[in-house]
């Protein structure tokens, strides 16, 4: 004789599926917390997720919806963890001395990576302010250097006998070079720049 099935209402399955989503989120929290020491935009990063307030969500169990189950097999591998433990069925979280010295590691290498880029995002703002700095001076070089060449042309046309002049040939090629001087390398910063922002983008 067969057993009657029981039929869940509605209210308690939301209120069960609503417990297992408390019981992961905290377990989600511990792992990166106490287990890995990782910081939660490190472990959105990581995890794939698009910000640290995504994560946020799913270990306050803040989020209406089910945690997919891919971010849970991720998590899972992230912080070495078994599935089992994430989902509340165990208290094993798996601590062998291997699994211990591997955690060390991943760890370890955690936080040289973060200091690494963190290390690589000073070196690039003090390098974009160096640049801001230099396009400032161009860019007020090119301008006098034009306000100069504009000047001693409107001079040799006032003064049509100027070229003729003792050294007035060579103070306008002298002009002239500067103006180019100052054009070519306004133009040589401006696609440094460009190609600054490709891998910036990238």
């Amino acid at each position: 004789m067969t057993e009657p099935v029981t039929v869940q209402s509605p209210k308690v399955r939301d209120h069960r599926e609503a417990q297992a989503i408390k019981i992961i989120g905290t377990r989600l929290r511990d792992a990166r917390m106490r287990l890995c020491n990782m910081s939660q935009r490190l472990a959105a990063q990581q995890l794939g997720l698009a910000n640290s307030g995504m994560l946020a969500k799913f270990e306050n169990a803040t989020d209406n919806r089910n945690i997919p189950l891919w971010l849970i097999r991720r998590a899972a591998a992230l912080y070495e963890v078994s599935i089992d433990w994430l989902f509340g069925e165990t208290e094993d979280w798996e601590t062998g001395h291997r699994m211990t010295q591997e955690r060390e590691t991943s760890r370890w290498l955690f936080d040289v990576w973060e200091k690494a880029r963190e290390m690589d995002i000073a070196h690039l703002r003090l390098l974009n302010d160096k640049l801001e700095a230099l396009t400032a001076i161009t860019s007020e070089l090119a301008a006098a250097a034009n306000d100069a060449s504009a000047a001693l042309d409107r001079f040799a046309e006032v003064n049509p006998e100027f070229e003729d002049m003792p050294a007035g040939s060579p103070l306008v090629a002298a002009v002239v070079r500067i103006a180019a001087a100052a054009q070519h390398g306004a133009t040589r910063l401006e696609r440094l720049r460009c190609e600054m922002r490709r891998p910036a983008a990238a």
